[in-house]
C-alpha cells in the first residue's frame, strides 16, 4: 500500500501554512512590544485561528492515514475482512468491487489536505473520499475532530505557551531599549514609530520559534488523529496497535531512543504521553501495526489481544514538554 510521507510534509517549512505561523507570531510579538491592548488581542485571536486551522487539518491527515492503512488490511486479509463485515455499524463488504474500492482508497494521496483546503473542507473531504464501506466510520471520526477543535482546548493551551514565549522575547527587547537610554515608560511610544525596527530585531527569533512550533504542533496533531481514528471500533479490527519508532541517529534524545520499538494497543492510555512528538522538533513517529503483522510477529495472544511491550522506565517526553499527558 502506498503511503504519503507525513514527515516530508511536516519538514516542508516553506509551505503557506508555515508562512502563516511566522506572520502570526511576528504580528503578536510586535503588538506585545508596543503594549497595544486591542492590537495584542486581535493578534492573539489571529494566532489561535492559524493554529486551529493547521492543527485541525493535520489531525484530519492523521485520521486519513489510519483509515487508509485499515482499508488496505481489510481488502487484503480475509480474516480481517470477515470480522469487519459483521462489525456493529459497518456497512459490510460486498465482494470484489468493494475490495477494489478499498485498495484504490488506500493508494489515494491526501497531501492536499494540509496545503489546499480549509479545516472545514478537510473534514468534508475526510468523509467524501472514503469508500462506502468506511463511510460510517469516517462520519464518526469527522464529527469527533470537529467537536474537539470547536472546544479549542489544545489551541488555547498552545496559545498560552506561545504567549509566554512571546512575552519573554518582548521583555528582552524592552530591556534592550532601556539600556540604550529610553525610559521604560516611553518604550512603547518611542518604538511605535519604528515597527520595522522591532521586526528586524526579532526576525530571527520569530522565524526559528514559529517554524519549531509549526512542526511540533502539526506532528502532535497527526499522531492524535491517527490514534483517535484507530480507536474507532471498525478501524481497530484492522489496526489494533501502534509501534513507537525513533530515528536512532546521533541526534536522537536518549529518552526518545528508549521508547523505540514499544508496541501498545491503540487503547492503551500511555499514548496520551508516549505518542510522538516527545519534545520540540522531535522526529519520532508511530507505525501502524496491523492484525496480520502482529499475528506473524507472535504479538497476538490466543484470544486475539495485543501482547504489549513493557515501557522502559526512561522512555518519556522531554522535561516539561507534555506534563500530565497534555499538549
Amino acid at each position: 500500500m502506498a503511503e504519503f510521507d507525513v514527515d516530508a510534509i511536516l519538514a516542508d517549512t516553506n509551505t503557506r501554512l508555515a508562512a502563516e505561523y511566522v506572520q502570526a507570531f511576528g504580528d503578536y510579538l510586535v503588538a506585545v512590544v508596543l503594549r497595544n491592548a486591542p492590537q495584542t488581542r486581535d493578534a492573539r485571536l489571529r494566532l489561535e485561528e492559524v493554529v486551529r486551522e493547521s492543527m485541525g487539518r493535520a489531525e484530519v491527515l492523521g485520521a486519513l492515514s489510519s483509515l487508509r492503512a485499515a482499508s488496505g488490511v481489510i481488502a487484503d486479509d480475509p480474516a480481517t475482512a470477515a470480522a469487519f463485515s459483521i462489525a456493529p455499524g459497518s456497512s459490510g463488504l460486498t465482494g470484489a468491487a468493494c475490495r477494489g474500492q478499498l485498495l484504490a482508497f488506500a493508494d489515494t494521496s491526501a497531501e492536499k489536505v494540509l496545503s489546499r483546503v480549509t479545516f472545514a473542507e478537510a473534514l468534508e473531504d475526510l468523509v467524501d473520499r472514503v469508500p462506502v464501506t468506511l463511510r460510517n466510520t469516517a462520519e464518526r471520526i469527522s464529527g469527533r475532530i470537529a467537536e474537539l477543535y470547536a472546544a479549542d482546548g489544545g489551541v488555547i493551551a498552545f496559545a498560552n505557551s506561545a504567549e509566554a514565549a512571546v512575552t519573554q522575547r518582548a521583555r528582552e527587547l524592552i530591556t534592550k531599549g532601556v539600556r540604550e537610554g529610553i525610559p521604560e515608560r516611553e518604550i512603547g511610544r518611542t518604538i511605535a514609530f519604528d515597527v520595522n525596527r522591532i521586526r528586524r530585531e526579532t526576525e530571527a527569533w520569530t522565524e526559528s520559534y514559529a517554524r519549531m512550533a509549526f512542526r511540533t504542533n502539526l506532528n502532535d496533531a497527526v499522531s492524535q488523529g491517527r490514534i483517535r481514528t484507530a480507536q474507532d471500533p471498525d478501524v481497530k479490527i484492522a489496526i489494533p496497535a501502534f509501534r513507537f519508532t525513533a530515528i536512532g541517529d546521533g541526534d536522537t534524545r536518549p529518552n526518545h531512543k528508549a521508547a523505540d520499538g514499544v508496541i501498545l494497543s491503540v487503547d492503551n492510555p500511555a499514548w496520551r504521553w508516549l505518542r510522538s512528538p516527545l519534545g520540540y522538533n522531535c522526529r519520532c513517529g508511530i507505525d501502524n501495526m496491523s492484525r496480520p503483522l502482529l499475528r506473524r510477529m507472535g504479538r497476538l495472544d490466543a484470544a486475539g489481544n495485543v501482547v504489549e511491550s513493557k515501557i522502559p522506565f526512561n522512555a518519556r517526553p522531554d522535561e516539561g514538554f507534555r506534563p500530565g499527558g497534555g499538549p
